[in-house]
């Protein structure tokens, strides 16, 4: 116990310094600018009876105010801000303020406490209680300048001599860095208005070679300061501020916040500065969470936790040191989920359980649940999130989470929803707007897993409409944050969905989250493929593996198969296949292995003549699709097996089915969709007429009219073969009615938009769907 208590000891004698605020040269110009104001304000009373015009009193609070929270800046940094423009200050303010530096700069330590004493003196009288009227206190004790300037002078108080002796040289020294009596000489330039040379400016003389002289005749040394002097630039109310507003941004939108790299560069300053501040490396922590950069992330949350336990120890209280602990644990576990390091999170989930069962931390451990049920994967997930008691916020969350564990494990769309209807009543009711946004953006998720995509779209519009506007410092914050990528991403699929490149082109330019990059890097790459341009899909496949390898391998594969290469497109989608049987979490998990069946049939049926197992292996898909009710991909596969019964002489049975699913792929389905939609419908149309007789002509008018919006919803995606295919069907149709002139016109069609196409482009393309 005795060797316990040296150690708390020793701990106190650490954290001391920490709770001190240095006295510096920068505060000593704020302090001098305050005092200046406020004399030239008691002046202007007592000599005109009048105070000064508000625009002047409010630049002067804003700017005071500025300066008390920003950390330490240079001289010359001071003179541009004072002299720019920006705020409302009164030229013989400045002037006073000039003359007071010099003032100090020129006579000494003496001048120096004379600044900050007399301000206190001057300006801080109390109030007489009896005679208030006659009070001459300009500046409360209670403010925000009150506490301040007391703070200033109870640390100045606490001062060696020694100390104020270095004080005074670094003073001389961020004097010197400046522009000493430029500021003087430009303002002396400027004229005053009336009420200010009348009254208030004619006392104050500049002499304006007198600074020059002694800049030349005064030389200090750097190296001579002694160290009994430590200048810092943040003070810890200041990195507290600052900690909180940029922590609170990179929550709400990261985009307000500072870039990475200066908000990195401001914490190595406060960290060299304030050392033992705990929170400046849990900042340090989120810049590289923010950044995915794993080793930094470590470090600084192990130097956070580390700094928070040594001060938790100094009050000798077990109960913190032990809430630290379990925290520590959560923070890892959440950690190593960001980087996907699952059987790590999962001992950190563990640890984080157990520490808080133990203390009964409730909060602590829903959140561990939420993170475990994120890293566990599907198996985990269902005992993480069990029916236990939790608080509205834990709740909310976790309704979320088993909306997307009940999705996944083929739960019937209406029970989801009735999920995700609880987990939207408990954020209405507590009003937590950032899991209201969370709410939606899981809807139209679990929406477009479903194949809705109109639904989709709309809860992605109604999430971009949300209007959840708050202020953070001195401007405007919108709460968005991963929500808000999600949505933006909805809406640029939503537009490149439509066959509206040029829209989402331009919605992709507002939304550089990494969801809306990826989104906009698979459309852009369809976009290249359908066009036949190979060298930007492959860019654009490039780009995307860093964001969903397999998404980009599923493109790479369709590349493969566009450009006549079915083995190693096979050899893609198998490989495709064989992860998604052993992915044990994954959102697309199920889409994205019919995605590859699909597309497995469509090699098959393009290279190999024996259709049965073709069938087969649709059949098998379709089973999938049904039972994780993915509606718009069953239509699309059942899409296909009429393709093949097309090809296979079964004209009527296809005939039969396409009837029964282009309902859905008008509904929900792209642009692309519809227009091969409408083509397979106009081919079993064909193909199902009688030989002669009035009725065929009718039949082949209408499916003429039809292939006009085959033609303009290929045109809108760029699918420039599709496009070519059916300019040649349309000319075939013409000439069987005996419609010569729009013959003639759609084989002038063909033969313009054929030169512009590569040959191995066009092969395949009358026996795809």
């Amino acid at each position: 116990m005795e060797l316990d208590n040296e150690n708390l000891d020793f701990i106190k004698l650490i954290n001391i310094k920490g709770n001190v605020d240095n006295i510096t040269p920068h505060k000593i110009a704020v302090v001098a600018f305050i005092r200046e104001y406020g004399l030239l304000k008691i002046e202007a009373k007592e000599m005109t009876e009048r105070t000064m015009a508000p625009k002047y009193r409010k630049d002067f609070c804003i700017l005071a105010l500025k300066l008390i929270q920003c950390p330490d800046m240079e001289f010359k940094a001071l003179e541009a801000l004072l002299t720019d423009g920006r705020y409302n200050l009164l030229s013989v303010h400045l002037q006073n303020f000039c003359v007071r530096l010099q003032n100090i700069y020129i006579n000494g330590v003496n001048a120096l406490m004379d600044c900050v004493t007399s301000t206190v003196d001057k300006l801080m009288v109390s109030p007489l209680v009896d005679q208030p009227e006659l009070s001459t206190c300009t500046i409360t004790r209670c403010s925000v300048l009150g506490f301040y300037l007391r703070r200033i002078m109870l640390h100045f108080d606490k001062l060696t001599f020694v100390q104020l002796g270095s004080l005074y040289k670094s003073f001389c020294q961020y004097y010197q860095k400046g522009r000493p009596g430029l500021m003087m000489r430009s303002l002396s330039k400027e004229k005053l208005n009336n009420t200010e040379t009348q009254n208030l400016s004619s006392s104050i003389v500049v002499d304006e070679s007198r600074p020059q002289e002694i800049i030349s005749r005064v030389n200090i040394d750097k190296d001579k300061i002694e160290n009994g002097f430590e200048e810092c630039q943040w003070s810890r109310k200041q990195a507290e501020l600052f900690t909180a507003q940029q922590a609170n941004l990179l929550q709400i939108n990261p985009k307000m916040a500072l870039p990475p790299k200066q908000l990195q560069k401001m914490i190595m300053q406060i960290i060299n500065d304030i050392p033992e501040y705990p929170d400046i490396h849990f900042l340090s922590f989120l810049n590289c969470i923010r950044m995915k950069e794993f080793c930094g992330a470590q470090e600084s949350m192990y130097n956070c936790f580390d700094r928070a336990v040594f001060s938790v120890c100094s009050s000798n209280s077990n109960n913190d040191r032990n809430k630290n602990f379990r925290y520590a644990a959560l923070n890892r576990a959440a950690m190593h989920t960001q980087f996907g390091h699952k059987s790590l999170a999962m001992e950190a989930v563990r640890e984080a359980l157990a520490t808080a069962q133990e203390a009964g931390d409730t909060a602590c451990l829903a959140h561990a649940a939420a993170w475990g049920a994120l890293a566990g994967g599907r198996a985990r997930r269902a005992a993480l999130l069990a029916r236990v008691p939790r608080a509205p916020r834990a709740a909310a969350a976790a309704a979320q989470l088993m909306a997307q564990h009940a999705a996944l494990n083929a739960a019937k769309p209406c029970e989801v929803f009735q999920i995700i209807t609880k987990g939207e009543s408990i954020n209405y009711l507590h009003s937590m707007t950032d899991l209201t946004m969370a709410g939606l953006a899981n809807t139209a998720a679990l929406w477009g897993l479903y194949g809705k995509t109109e639904m989709a779209s709309v809860n992605c519009q109604l999430l971009l409409n949300l209007n959840t506007k708050c202020k953070v410092g001195v401007g405007s914050a919108w709460q968005w944050g991963d929500t808000s990528a999600t949505a933006g991403a909805g809406a640029v699929c939503a537009a490149a969905w439509r066959g509206r490149v040029a829209l989402a082109a331009a919605l992709a330019s507002h939304f550089v989250s990494p969801p809306a990059r990826a989104l906009s890097l698979r459309h852009h790459a369809s976009f290249s493929l359908r066009a036949g341009k190979w060298e930007e899909a492959e860019q654009s496949i490039g780009e995307l593996a860093s964001f969903d390898r397999w998404e980009s391998q599923l493109l790479r594969a369709e590349m493969y198969f566009l450009k006549g290469d079915p083995t190693n497109a096979l050899e893609t989608l198998h490989d495709i296949i064989d992860n998604c049987k052993t992915e044990d979490d994954s959102l697309h998990y199920i889409s994205l292995r019919l995605k590859a069946m699909i597309m497995i049939s469509e090699v098959q049926h393009s290279y190999n003549r024996i259709q049965s197992t073709n069938i087969m292996l649709l059949n098998e898909a379709l089973c999938l699709a049904k039972k994780y009710h993915m509606h718009f991909l069953a239509a699309t596969i059942e899409m296909h097996i009429a393709n093949v019964q097309l090809h296979m002489g079964c004209s009527k049975n296809a005939l039969i089915l396409v009837r029964k699913v282009l309902p859905s792929i008008m509904e929900h389905g792209s642009a692309y969709d519809v227009a091969r939609g409408m083509l397979l419908y106009t081919k079993c149309r064909i193909a199902t007429v009688s030989p002669s007789g009035e009725a065929r002509n009718q039949v082949l008018q209408s499916c003429c009219e039809s292939l006009d919006i085959v033609k303009e919803n290929f045109g809108k995606v760029g699918a420039q073969s599709r496009l070519l295919h059916t300019w040649y069907l349309q000319a075939q149709l013409y000439h069987d009615i005996g419609n010569t002139v729009m013959r003639n016109q759609c084989a002038w069609m063909y033969r313009q938009l054929e030169k512009q196409l590569p040959l191995e482009s066009i092969q395949i393309s009358h026996i795809l769907y």
